[in-house]
């Protein structure tokens, strides 16, 4: 039995049904500060500070860069001196995100507050405690494809 093909491409219909349209980005009506007017190439905001995008061929980078990772290895990025460096690296202080760069949906406190909240649940739900939340201390960012906590 042999099976007959249409090769006529003009009868495939529009092909717009089967790709719904992607959501729209919803607006965020952040003011520029004079910060973001300043931002040169090669300059990264963050905080009150711009950080430089660093080159292994720069030995003061690569000399940053391995103070940088030790002191993020033997703390778990929890005891990083963030001021001694003048590198962006592949983490960064939650404060120095501008509003709508982690989360376009949610402010930066709203995000926080959900992380934090997410992360106690979870450790109350393996260790079986219940954890109280006192006083935001700090945390870092690192990008990734989500969020890790």
């Amino acid at each position: 039995m042999a099976c007959e093909v249409d090769t006529d491409l003009s009868k495939a219909g529009d092909s717009t049904g089967f790709n719904p349209p992607l959501p729209k980005k919803p607006k965020i009506n952040v003011e520029k500060t004079d910060l973001d007017a300043m931002v040169l190439p090669g300059l990264c905001p963050a905080g009150d500070r711009m950080l430089r995008y660093g080159k292994l061929s720069d030995p003061e980078y690569v000399r940053q860069r391995q103070v940088f990772d030790d002191q993020f290895e033997d703390s778990e990025g929890f005891d990083v001196e963030w001021d001694s460096f003048d590198y962006k690296f592949f983490a960064m202080k939650f404060e120095w995100a501008g509003e709508g760069d982690l989360d376009y949906t949610r402010s930066n406190l709203e995000l926080r507050t959900l992380l934090i909240d997410a992360a106690m649940k979870d450790h109350d739900d393996d260790y079986d405690t219940k954890l109280e939340f006192v006083d935001y201390v700090s945390a870092n960012v690192m990008p990734c494809k989500g969020y890790m906590f």
